[in-house]
């Protein structure tokens, strides 16, 4: 059975407007970048694509200009001489008689493609392979057990790659293409090459995750494979530009949305991070495997399925991007803020186009130094969804402390004790799982606490030379308030934060060129 990507596209219902969109995204092809899903919605939709239309398309994104979805004549296996030794092992097909073999992949090109690109894409999959496989564990690629897998350059002026699947003998078998564009930086086609044998390795634990998650953990993995490229660190952006999005969200014909999916590595990364490492996001592969259902396996059936508490994980998840409290802090852009506080007390609310959608979120930083006392926050919001309201507290841009307010009929209120010389960033997000948007109001002020006109013999101490008198009390931690002290490891550094707004338009422009 041929295994296909579904996407949750923003398509037009009619069948004809949806294979128009379809058909201005192929005459794009080189310019966007992105194939996979792409190609996913073609099968889709072939049916009804004319022969002229289907023609066209093939000459665009097919190896050799080949029909797309035609079956390809699988090679004739030798038959060795008695007493000789088995034949070396090959692909299933061959579509170029330009070919370098390894030892799991067999690269092929157009004419007109410099060998060397070749040799170095079949490099770059040897390793991915060895890294992704050998030394983590992934589980093989369909039919590579028998068959080589086959990689296939294009001479066309692309830097876009896609990966899909080739029925041979009854199996489905993963293959990859890409423009020859991809090694005009060689460590750009470095960590496609890791991003999309990922994908091949996802066909093999069926499709019931969401395709969200494809591509987040695709990207992720790039790091494991080529650590010190951080090539990754330019898709974060699609997350941290637009945070407002449904972290579940996937679209190939809205652009934000679309970068989004591969912004939302920043979940992998948590999850290595913070609960339990590279094998943790491998666990939701390989759990995923016994689903009978299609791209509906959420965050939540993840996380559920491997003993951790949906909401609690989320909370906790959301309160480390306020500061990007990461091993790697320095390489995660700093995130979108819907508003900026200067003064107190101020009020705000989700903005127009901003408002956040369901397990997406709004950021409001406060800012240090408005003074001293306890930071007093009310929040009203639509009483139709649960709300998850936090004030995080940062210090050295680490997390510091949490106040979770509890928010019943979509109305809370919370304070943070002691508020002085950190900055605190409000996290707003409905906990539903929706791509509708939600609306909420919010005040703040800074309450400051009485001054004491005498000592306190109880609680506090006289101090003898005259100079003042301690209350005894210390920081002390408010009730709703977690003292979390350091979290994260690594190099603490605000240079991705600095520099994340600045050149996010370079990045998205890069990221445009480049996508898979």
């Amino acid at each position: 059975m041929l295994f296909v990507l579904g996407l949750a596209f923003a398509a037009p219902a009619d069948g004809a407007a949806t294979r128009a969109s379809l058909l201005r995204l192929v005459e794009r092809a080189e310019d966007l970048g992105c194939l996979t899903p792409l190609v996913a919605e073609l099968h889709e939709n072939w049916a009804g694509f004319t022969p002229a239309e289907r023609e066209r398309i093939s000459t665009i994104l097919a190896p050799d200009a080949a029909p797309l979805f035609a079956p390809v004549p699988e090679r004739p296996v030798p038959v060795p001489a008695l007493g000789a030794p088995p034949p070396a092992r090959d692909s299933c097909w061959s579509w170029s008689d330009n070919r370098l073999v390894g030892d799991h992949f067999v690269v092929e090109w157009e004419d007109g493609v410099d060998e060397d690109l070749a040799a170095q894409w079949l490099d770059d999959l040897e390793l991915s392979w060895e890294v992704e496989v050998d030394d983590h564990g992934w589980q093989e690629a369909d039919g590579s057990d028998e068959y080589l897998l086959v990689a296939y350059i294009q001479d066309k002026r692309s830097g876009g790659a896609y990966t899909y699947v080739q029925n041979c003998g009854g199996e489905s078998i993963p293959y990859m293409v890409s423009g020859n564009d991809s090694w005009n930086d060689p460590e750009w086609g470095a960590t496609m090459a890791a991003h999309e044998f990922n994908h091949m390795l996802q066909f093999s634990y069926g499709d019931a995750p969401e395709f969200w998650w494809w591509e987040a953990t695709a990207t992720w993995v790039e790091d494991y494979v080529f650590p010190d490229s951080n090539y990754w660190s330019q898709y974060v952006y699609g997350y941290t530009m637009a945070p407002h999005i449904s972290m579940s969200a996937s679209d190939q014909q809205d652009q934000d949305i679309f970068y989004h999916m591969y912004g939302m590595s920043i979940f992998a990364f948590y999850l290595d991070d913070y609960q339990g490492g590279h094998d943790t996001v491998l666990q939701t592969w390989k759990d995923a495997r016994g689903d009978s259902g299609r791209y509906d396996r959420s965050a939540q059936d993840m996380l559920e399925d491997l003993g951790l508490d949906w909401e609690t994980v989320y909370a906790d998840f959301v309160t480390k991007n306020t500061v990007m409290d990461y091993t790697q802090q320095r390489w995660f852009p700093a995130v979108e803020e819907e508003d900026s506080v200067k003064s107190l007390p101020a009020e705000g609310g989700s903005g127009r186009q901003t408002a956040p959608q369901g397990y997406g979120q709004n950021f409001i930083k406060f800012a240090d130094g408005m003074g001293e006392g306890d930071l007093v926050v009310r929040f009203e919001g639509d009483d139709k969804v649960e709300w998850s309201v936090q004030l995080v507290e940062s210090k050295a841009k680490r997390v510091n402390r949490v106040v979770t307010m509890t928010v019943e009929n979509g109305v809370g209120e919370a304070t943070l004790e002691g508020y002085a010389d950190e900055e605190v960033v409000m996290v707003v997000s409905p906990l539903k799982w929706t791509d509708s948007d939600y609306d909420y109001n919010w005040t703040a002020e800074l309450v400051a606490p009485p001054e004491d006109t005498a000592p306190d013999e109880d609680s506090g101490s006289i101090d003898d030379t005259g100079d003042g008198i301690s209350d005894g009390n210390g920081n002390g931690d408010g009730d709703g308030t977690v003292d979390l002290g350091p979290s994260g490891c690594g190099c603490a550094s605000s240079d991705g934060a600095a520099a994340g707004l600045a050149v996010a338009g370079a990045a998205l422009a890069l990221a445009a060129r480049r996508r898979r």
